[in-house]
């Protein structure tokens, strides 16, 4: 059997109040993908823009080259990574954006339209070359800008230019789907990757991680049978869908004893688990330490998870 590529889940916490997180300035100018061998992933939908160096762009078996001046919009969950020409720099900015809520906030009575417009938004990922969709850049831009003067209305300016960004790249991806649609009718249908198939089940475990979880209902999510969807999600992810959920359970268990003082047992149901015992051997499972041990030493979370093959680590 083919070995299976190694998967990163590298997470980001959204600052309070924002849809947005942006990593910017000359702390990115870094060989990028040196000494790495793997494809990594995210929780947020992740908005690149290159303005030094060259080098691959990495979206699981498709490569790029990429050069100053191209951008890249890469949705949740989707595998990739940036390798800079060997021995060289590269500098990127990025921004990290919280979709869902933001268009929740802006429309909250619109929720079949919203979720009609996130499937499209995180189909595919994109990656533009330098002079490629103007306006979709210069509302990229000015986020930025927005991010770095940070005037006293840059959140409602980042907002409005967010709800603009998504609109433009809603238009792209329209556009694709019925260019897609009208190629398959003509070559008589093509299948969609494995994991495209899955996303639904993703997107349906970020949102509900703290209720029960049943795999004919994740299966049927993605027009699967329970037993074809099993079989495919233990060959992408190494993990079951349980320990898979379980991750996403221990990860808010770890923000929430890093960030208040709630008890443990509180901890542990607000997390999705319905025993103190399920939620320390899971603890102990993935992050290779008790719970009060780790309390007292959050610095070491990042090291510890690495027990499957989809190593998590918070951010870079």
């Amino acid at each position: 059997m083919k070995k299976k590529k190694e998967l990163q889940y590298r997470y980001y916490e959204m600052p309070e109040d924002s849809h947005v997180l942006a990593l910017m300035g000359r702390d990115w100018v870094r060989k990028y993908g040196d000494g790495i061998t793997y494809l990594h992933f995210h929780n947020y939908m992740e908005i690149g823009i290159c303005h030094e160096g060259c080098g691959d762009m990495v979206y699981e078996d498709t490569v790029f080259r990429f050069e100053p001046g191209c951008f890249t919009v890469i949705p949740p969950n989707y595998p990739h990574t940036t390798n800079s020409d060997p021995g060289t720099y590269g500098y990127w900015e990025y921004l990290f954006v919280d979709c869902e809520t933001l268009l929740s906030g802006l429309y909250p009575k619109k929720t079949g339209e919203i979720r009609r417009a996130l499937d499209l938004l995180y189909k595919k990922p994109h990656f533009f070359c330098s002079g490629e969709e103007p306006l979709v850049l210069r509302e990229i831009r000015e986020i930025f800008r927005e991010q770095k003067e940070r005037g006293s209305y840059f959140k409602l300016e980042t907002d409005a230019h967010l709800t603009l960004l998504l609109l433009s790249l809603l238009r792209i991806a329209e556009a694709e789907l019925q260019e897609s649609m009208e190629r398959e009718t003509v070559e008589g249908g093509a299948e969609y990757g494995d994991k495209e198939r899955l996303q639904p089940a993703l997107r349906y475990l970020e949102k509900h991680y703290t209720e029960e979880v049943y795999i004919r209902q994740l299966a049927d999510a993605c027009a699967l049978s329970e037993t074809h969807f099993r079989r495919l999600f233990q060959e992408l992810f190494h993990m079951t869908p349980l320990e898979y959920v379980n991750s996403i359970r221990i990860h808010e268990a770890c923000k929430a004893l890093r960030t208040t003082d709630k008890t443990i047992r509180t901890i542990a149901f607000e997390s999705g688990f319905t025993s103190i015992s399920t939620f320390q051997r899971n603890f102990q499972r993935f992050v290779g330490m008790p719970t009060h041990e780790w309390r007292n030493h959050p610095d070491n979370y990042e090291y510890k998870l690495q027990k499957y093959k989809i190593n998590t680590y918070e951010g870079w």
